[in-house]
């Protein structure tokens, strides 16, 4: 592999690589563009129309959202049959209502038969037992929504220092490798332009088609190889990471290298930046690996279970046998299972982060920040002297 890392002192030479790249840059923009209506694993099931978390924020967006509440609340409200959690949560809601609708024709139906009240089932603890239930399961929905919301914020959090570092790294590149071996700066940028792409196929399960379309794509020759060879035994970001990490200390243990100043202080840059990187994706892989607890959800489940079984047999010991008990168990099932529901769509994060965005990010800055050092002209600094 070394022979790939020769220097190349050749002015030409170094000018066709940094052609072909953006010509591969501009190919890949095409195939993966920004847009997240262009996303080959966007999760139609759980995005609604409107404002989403699923997409980077404008200014535009944000006025929106901020409208005042009559505004707001009336756009929600009409927007309310187009809501995805609330058509995956309709089943759950129509049963517990075809139950409530059952117990009150029940009710109805002993209270009108002359059966001597001692051989009349006594539901009057219902109440109090419902009662009990409610405070746990509003405890339980709480801790569940925020322990959910913590994951997201923290996924969130290691995709943007993952977009900020390999922007950083990309300058290091430009800066301290580009001059003493243009060949090793580029082909470590083909590696990292396309790090937030492969991280994004392997936390939504896009197929490995897609994956090695972009690698073909971005790595030519032994490079497409190698890395095709090393799937079958580590993940590819784990090796496109080393590669990066072994092209710059192969570059720098060169005889020319050695000649630079404060050559050993650059790789160290270099080694900084791939550690914060690879810190962000173990972080999403910690996040992807590890959900919330599964006996806290069936816990929650059971519980959540016995209070809708529960609920209609108490409205009907206090408020009697009426359409209200209908409407109020319906109502009620709506507000709690909506809550559980939305739980456990926030639990996964990788389907609500907006990813085919921060990938293009990724891309689009590594790329903006190597030409723009690389092939800009910058104005020269004169410091004063004394």
């Amino acid at each position: 592999r070394q022979e790939i890392l020769s220097l190349n002192s050749n002015g030409i030479r170094s000018d066709l690589l940094l052609e072909e790249l953006q010509t591969d840059f501009n190919t890949l923009t095409e195939l993966r563009p920004s847009d997240p209506l262009a996303d080959i694993s966007f999760p139609a099931a759980v995005v609604s129309d409107g404002s989403s978390y699923t997409r980077i924020w404008t200014t535009q967006t944000w006025q929106i959202h901020s409208h005042p509440p009559h505004r707001r609340y009336f756009r929600h409200v009409r927007k309310w049959t187009q809501s995805k959690t609330a058509r995956k949560i309709l089943p759950t809601v129509c049963l517990a209502t075809i139950w409530s609708v059952v117990v009150t024709l029940l009710a109805n139906y002993f209270q009108c038969r002359p059966i001597p009240p001692r051989k009349i089932i006594s539901v009057a603890g219902t109440s109090s037992t419902v009662s009990l239930l409610s405070a746990p399961l509003a405890l339980l929905l709480t801790l569940r929504a925020n322990a959910s919301v913590a994951r997201l914020l923290a996924a969130r959090q290691a995709w943007g220092a993952l977009v900020l570092h390999a922007r950083g790294l990309s300058s290091i590149l430009a800066n301290y490798i580009y001059p003493i071996n243009p060949q090793a700066a580029i082909l470590s940028v083909r590696y990292l332009s396309i790090i937030g792409w492969i991280l994004k196929a392997q936390f939504r399960g896009e197929d490995e088609a897609s994956q090695r379309e972009v690698l073909k794509l971005m790595l030519k020759g032994k490079e497409y190889q190698w890395i095709i060879d090393e799937q079958h035994s580590t993940k590819y970001g784990v090796a496109m990471l080393s590669r990066i990490r072994q092209i710059c200390n192969l570059a720098m243990s060169s005889s020319t290298a050695q000649t630079a100043p404060y050559c050993h202080n650059r790789l160290y840059f270099v080694e900084d930046s791939l550690k914060e990187i690879e810190a962000s994706a173990g972080i999403c892989e910690r996040l992807f690996g590890s959900p919330i607890p599964p006996t806290y959800t069936r816990h929650l489940s059971r519980v959540m279970s016995l209070w809708l079984l529960l609920l209609p047999i108490s409205l009907v010991t206090s408020i009697g046998a009426t359409s209200t008990t209908v409407i109020t168990t319906a109502l009620s099932a709506y507000v709690f299972v909506g809550l559980d529901e939305v739980g456990m769509e926030i639990e996964n994060v990788f389907q609500l982060l907006p990813l085919q965005q921060l990938a293009a990010a990724v891309q689009k800055d590594v790329r903006d920040q190597f030409y723009g050092l690389v092939c800009g002209s910058q104005p020269d600094i004169e410091f004063a002297t004394s």
